[in-house]
């Protein structure tokens, strides 16, 4: 009988621990993936479909670097609010990338730190997709400078 109520207890343990578990990490996964609180610098029309939109992280403390985002889309009367549900291509921390296209294929040159790429960005134009091309050339920044 003792035997019993140990596995009864051990299985009551078990499975509050894999439950908080998961609920914890569902907590974490809802925080990473906040609403970013981030300030439109730029709107740039690329070509015929594509529109470039650059914004900038707000919260970046005295120490931190600034982070500015990069995406492409449709033209878009309110930027922001589309673009808080979109990834970004790229995520780097200069603003001034130069950004070009030939249709839908758009070419990025960048001086300085990219923390991240994607060499494809993807969004509807009405109910036509759009998945344009992207080519980075990227140089690194002096670091005595």
């Amino acid at each position: 009988m003792p035997i019993n109520i140990a596995i009864k207890w051990g299985h009551r343990a078990l499975t509050t621990v894999l439950l908080l578990i998961v609920i914890l990490g569902g907590l974490f996964g809802y925080c990473g993936n906040a609403s970013r609180n981030d300030l439109l610098v730029s709107q740039k029309q690329l070509s015929e479909n594509v529109w470039l939109y650059v914004t900038k992280y707000q919260d970046a403390g005295a120490t931190d670097s600034d982070v500015y985002r990069y995406y492409l889309n449709k033209y878009l009367s309110d930027p922001m609010a589309v673009l808080q549900k979109s990834a970004p291509f790229l995520q780097a921390d200069v603003g001034n990338a130069t950004v070009t296209a030939v249709g839908d294929h758009v070419l990025v040159k960048l001086t300085g730190k990219v923390n991240s790429f994607s060499n494809s960005a993807f969004y509807y134009d009405g109910k036509t997709p759009v998945m344009p091309r992207i080519d980075l050339n990227a140089y690194a920044s002096d670091p005595w400078k």
